[in-house]
Order: structure tokens, then C-alpha cells, then sequence
């Protein structure tokens, strides 16, 4: 197993700086080694991006 992943595991994540794009005034990118994807919440700070699920998860029915 690569330390990477073992890393990615426990939430270390890695930015590829090489695949940087700019989307809606902040930078997103993907993890280096189980991709991932990230934005920069400050300058030099990356977080793993959060996807809002539009209400479709379990529970809404019922």
C-alpha cells in the first residue's frame, strides 16, 4: 500500500499544482494520489471540496 493513500486515508490530502484550474474566483484542483477534488478556501489552504446532494439522500421520504 502506498503511504499516500494511507495518508489520503486519514483526510492528509496532497494538491497537484500542476492541474490547477479557476473556477468562480477560487482555485480547485484534485488530490495527488487518490484524486480527490479540492479548492483553496484561503491562500496556500486546500480543503476537500463538499457536493451538496440536492435533497436526494435517505430520509427525505417518508
Amino acid at each position: 500500500m502506498k503511504m499516500g493513500m494511507l495518508a489520503c486515508a486519514f483526510g492528509r490530502h496532497k494538491v497537484d499544482h500542476t492541474n490547477m484550474r479557476k473556477a468562480g474566483g477560487s482555485h480547485v484542483g484534485k488530490c495527488r494520489c487518490c484524486k480527490t477534488p479540492m479548492e483553496e478556501i484561503e491562500p496556500f489552504v486546500w480543503d476537500v471540496l463538499r457536493v451538496k446532494d440536492a435533497g436526494l439522500g435517505p430520509g427525505t421520504f417518508g
